[in-house]
């Protein structure tokens, strides 16, 4: 294959910025500086030119509440590349039933129409110390991160802390990562729904208080998901100072949103676990970022349709809980972060592409621009301004938490693996581009 070189554009990493070209040869990059003639050149003057982003937690074609997230595999990635999402991270269906090497396989199977890479998180659902060995199992097919939920007793999917500590420090052997759902189970009221008073602040701070403890002793790497308050961003950053091995993500509704909007008639339909927080919880996780306090800022995709959700207006116990992101993150991040002086460009990539990527074993292949990984770029136009409508929209939701809001910069073009998502403003993937990424 002959050689595709990325001209002009501004190169974004962590550590900087800088005016340079990108060689892509056989879907990785090969060369960043002056491109020669050879090949074929895209111009990308005037645009900035990002490491593809990396949703690192998303929920897709996902049984729950008896009902199933709207996106699948094919819509739901569709989405992530027209948002400029390369890289997906997912999980199995977890059951004490199934064999976790079994969900791996499954899962993989029900991703075959993906656009967009992908990787996936063991569910630990039902897990008892008696199925120690499925862990290396799951390791040789490629899955070293294992998802645990310290709340949701009432539907069987919660861990204790006893089976957490047993089960982290095979993990840490293993060389894996425990992500966790962090909400002190004992300090929840299922039938509350997900809303504030029924899963109060400090049921996050419990947990996160409590997971930091057992990191350190089991010297585990763990990721603490969704945090979504002041108080357990506080306990989270004193776990680290303890020297326990421990990060986190935030999500772009609680940087972005809070909880005044479930006072409005529609307010139901921002139902999401852990629910929307205060204003003074939103603006410490806007301050957490610029010094890289978090790990990732991920969407936790689990979108539902309006007639997934209104049957449940005054049922909180039974209301679906999620909300639709992946198309929306790096548009999110860049207008309300980057241009709104919130954050640098620095920060953007690092919580966007490079923090998950080293959070989840898909460092130095995909996080990047750098000689040796894959060519996943896009191209964001600062220029250009949009405004966020549902209906013009990928996701399969009819509903957007972030209708009607006024975006500076779009995303132009995207690269997986050399290959084009979107060209010149149009989405162009394919179903099955999209490929599973080990751990290896």
């Amino acid at each position: 294959m002959s050689a595709l070189a990325i001209a002009g554009g501004t190169v974004v990493s962590p550590r900087g910025t800088r005016e340079t070209d990108v060689v892509i040869r056989d879907g990785r990059i090969t060369r960043l500086g002056k491109a020669h003639a050879r090949g074929r050149t895209v111009s990308a003057h005037g645009l900035l030119v990002l490491p593809g982003t990396i949703d690192a937690h998303v929920h897709l074609d996902l049984p729950v509440a008896g009902t199933r997230s709207a996106d699948d595999w094919r819509s739901g990635t569709l989405a992530a590349a027209a948002g400029g999402v390369t890289t997906v991270v997912d999980f199995t269906i977890g059951s004490a039933e199934v064999p976790l090497a079994a969900q791996i396989e499954r899962r993989i199977a029900q991703a075959r129409e993906a656009v967009v890479d992908y990787a996936l998180r063991a569910e630990m659902v039902g897990w008892t110390p008696n199925r120690i060995g499925e862990l290396a199992a799951a390791a040789e097919l490629g899955v070293r991160a294992f998802k645990f939920f310290l709340a949701y007793a009432s539907s069987g999917r919660r861990t204790t802390l006893g089976v957490l500590r047993q089960t982290m420090r095979s993990i840490r052997d293993l060389g894996g990562v425990a992500m966790v759902h962090a909400e002190a189970d004992e300090l929840v009221e299922p039938l509350g729904g997900p809303y504030p008073a029924a899963r109060p602040a400090i049921a996050e701070e419990v947990a996160i208080a409590e997971l930091g403890i057992l990191s350190r002793e089991a010297l585990c790497p763990t990721y603490v998901a969704h945090i979504s308050t002041a108080q357990g961003l506080a306990a989270l950053r004193a776990a680290q100072r303890t020297g326990a091995p421990i990060v986190g993500e935030t999500c772009p509704h609680y940087l972005l949103l809070n909880e005044r909007v479930y006072t409005e008639p529609d307010g139901h339909r921002f139902s999401v676990t852990p629910p929307l927080r205060s204003a003074a919880d939103r603006a410490a996780l806007w301050h957490s970022l610029p010094g890289r306090q978090l790990q990732s800022v991920a969407t936790d995709h689990c979108p539902f349709t309006n007639d997934q959700k209104d049957p449940f207006r005054k049922d909180p116990g039974r209301l679906p809980s999620g909300l639709p992101g992946v198309e929306t993150l790096l548009p999110l991040l860049y207008s309300e972060g980057v241009r709104k002086g919130r954050i640098t460009l620095r920060d953007l990539v690092w919580h966007l592409s490079e923090g998950p990527a080293r959070a989840f074993g898909l460092w130095p292949r995909k996080g990047g621009i750098r000689v040796g990984a894959d060519a996943d770029l896009v191209f964001l136009d600062p220029g250009k301004t949009w405004t966020v409508r549902a209906n013009k929209l990928h996701m399969k939701t009819g509903f957007s938490p972030y209708e009607g809001r006024a975006l500076s910069g779009r995303v132009v073009g995207v690269l997986s693996r050399g290959t084009w998502l979107v060209r010149d403003g149009e989405l162009c993937a394919q179903p099955g581009h999209g490929t599973f990424i080990p751990w290896d």
